[in-house]
């Protein structure tokens, strides 16, 4: 127990080295691009900081599986030098007994990582969302869904407009039983709109089956009958891809409202392949983090009197972007329906596992 404790503790003491090492270097290099994108808007530097420190959280999830690898390459390399891996296994202990804790931990942080740091990157993610546009002094465009309808709002130079509808096909470029708000460049409301379909063109919503308010009326006149029309074209800025991607930006929602808002998506006539393939990568992360430190392990658990350290350790770092790599790949699969979404989020970590139990199987033995 005393032996497992103290080769967890050197484990935890290189994620944390590792951690900190990336950890400031992404902020520096986050921050510098975050100081353009403010002075670029006219803003003081000074308001990029609070950018910075929203887009760390999102950051350091995404580059935390490669400090699990190459904290687990520091603490066993510094183990294998200083000739206690040597006592260790000349004791008897087998490589996978000696892993038992940090393969622990890992699991435990990437549980961690699923049920507690998701939702804070989804926050924090939407948030610096909003910060960078209020800087370049942009309007973001909003896509939700709430009261069993869709939400969208888009930003132009002459005002904004908010469009409800009921339903959509064709991944929202066709929405159903619409209603649309139109405001002026000061928020006032100046027309309302009903239309049965809003199909989205070229840099324009074709309204048809139209009836319009207008609202810019006087204190002290009164609305009118509305006014039909067989179609009606508006002008947007937002694109076919915009709105799959707003809607299919599954890490903008928290793994807790993801099953519910999939059925959502389903239900307003949208594809929610690239969620469920998100929801399963989430519910991996465990996995993950369990090939990485294996990888890390697998390859630096060797003694230093063999040579070819550095070679070892380049190994393991190009095993591990290739697990990146395949993942990425077997993810975007799944996204577009060519495999099942279990096998897309599931087959790259379980494979690095396998691939890297069988490495340490062979050092044992030899």
């Amino acid at each position: 127990m005393t032996l497992s404790l103290y080769i967890g503790l050197r484990f935890l003491r290189g994620v944390l080295l590792v951690l900190l090492s990336i950890g400031g270097l992404s902020a520096v290099l986050t921050l510098v691009e975050d100081i353009r994108i403010a002075t670029s808007a006219g803003a003081p530097a000074a308001a990029a900081l609070p950018l910075t420190l929203l887009k760390m959280p999102e950051i350091l999830s995404e580059t935390f599986p490669l400090v699990l690898m190459l904290g687990a390459i520091v603490a066993f390399v510094g183990l294998s030098r200083s000739s206690e891996m040597v006592i260790v296994r000349a004791a008897g202990v087998s490589a996978l007994r000696v892993l038992g804790l940090p393969i622990l931990m890992a699991a435990l942080l990437g549980v961690v990582a699923t049920t507690v740091m998701n939702p804070i990157v989804a926050v924090t993610s939407a948030r610096a969302d909003q910060v960078r546009a209020e800087l370049s002094g942009q309007t973001l465009n909003v896509l939700s869904f709430s009261g069993g309808s869709l939400w969208l709002r888009q930003g132009l130079p002459q005002g904004q407009t908010v469009i409800q509808a009921a339903a959509a096909q064709d991944d929202g470029a066709l929405l159903l039983g619409v209603r649309l708000h139109q405001f002026d460049r000061d928020n006032q409301l100046v027309a309302r709109l009903e239309a049965e379909t809003a199909r989205l063109g070229d840099e324009v919503w074709i309204l048809r089956g139209v009836r319009r308010w207008d609202l810019s009326i006087g204190p002290d006149e009164t609305l009118g009958a509305p006014e039909e029309l067989p179609e009606l074209r508006l002008p947007t800025n937002l694109t076919r891809a915009q709105i799959a991607d707003r809607f299919a930006a599954p890490d903008a929602v928290p793994i807790w409202q993801l099953p519910g808002f999939i059925a959502q998506l389903e239900q307003a006539g949208f594809s929610a392949l690239r969620h469920k393939v998100f929801l399963q990568s989430e519910l991996s992360r465990p996995a993950l983090f369990i090939a990485m430190v294996l990888i890390g392990a697998g390859f630096s658990l060797r003694h230093v009197r063999f040579g070819q350290t550095g070679v070892m350790i380049l190994m393991a770092i190009l095993a591990g972007f290739g697990l990146y790599f395949f993942r990425d790949i077997a993810e975007t699969l799944g996204a577009n329906g060519d495999i099942p979404v279990v096998l897309a989020s599931w087959s790259a970590p379980l494979a690095a596992i396998l691939l890297a139990l069988g490495l340490l199987l062979h050092l044992e033995d030899g």
